[in-house]
């Protein structure tokens, strides 16, 4: 579908630079479903002249969400949304969209300024980061061998990591996909590696098979740790 029609809105005085701006916008228009892989953008100069700035301020937000493999840019095609895989991919990444939606509707109905309060918690992180070490969270994977019981125990008894376990065989691909991405550390038999590995790259999520004497090593570094 074409989208050249698509309402973008920039704000000069705002704080944020206006290549900023478009890009987070279209990165919401994607994360909201509102743009959907094989979409086609409006043209450089077309969203150019929309907003009323120099088209190679678009050609270098285009060019910017192309290498996060967020668009697809082709010769005579013009500028369209990436594959249902990538698109996929990034909003497993990056599931805080409806986080932040929610948040904004609290804020405004608070009465509170919404910018303001964005740059409040950009500064807060600044002077402060994280508000609280958040516990890792390892997913133990069919893993009811007794070598996998055994560092499932370690972890137990020396850290107070949250451990989640989960039975491929009588789990959906969906739950699967779930699991993995709420989890740091993902553990499992050696002779599961590669199709858990499938769904953990898409997450960037680090794979342990208790099979492989480097990451068994790796593992128990990170309980030590």
């Amino acid at each position: 579908m074409e989208h050249s029609g698509l309402l973008f809105k920039i704000d000069s005085h705002s704080l944020l630079p206006i290549n900023v701006q478009i890009k987070e916008q279209i990165k919401w228009l994607i994360g909201k479903g509102l743009l959907k892989p094989g979409d086609t953008l409006p043209s450089t100069n077309q969203l150019a002249n929309q907003l009323s700035i120099n088209r190679n301020t678009i050609q270098g937000v285009y060019s910017q969400l192309k290498e996060e493999g967020l668009l697809l840019i082709q010769k005579g095609r013009g500028t369209q949304v990436a594959s249902e895989e990538e698109i996929t991919r990034f909003k497993t990444q990056n599931p805080y969209f409806p986080f932040v939606e929610q948040t904004v509707k609290n804020a405004y109905e608070l009465g509170f300024n919404i910018e303001n309060v964005l740059l409040s918690g950009f500064a807060y992180m600044q002077l402060f980061g994280q508000p609280l070490k958040r516990k890792m969270r390892y997913l133990f994977i069919e893993c009811k061998i007794s070598s996998c019981t055994f560092y499932l125990d370690e972890i137990k008894r020396m850290t107070s990591a949250e451990i989640d376990t989960i039975d491929v065989s009588v789990s959906s691909e969906h739950i699967l996909i779930e699991a993995i991405h709420n989890a740091d550390v993902i553990v499992t038999r050696s002779d599961l590696a590669e199709k858990v590995k499938k769904f953990a790259d898409a997450a960037q999520k680090t794979v342990i098979s208790v099979g492989s004497t480097n990451d068994v090593s790796l593992l128990l570094n990170m309980i030590r740790g």
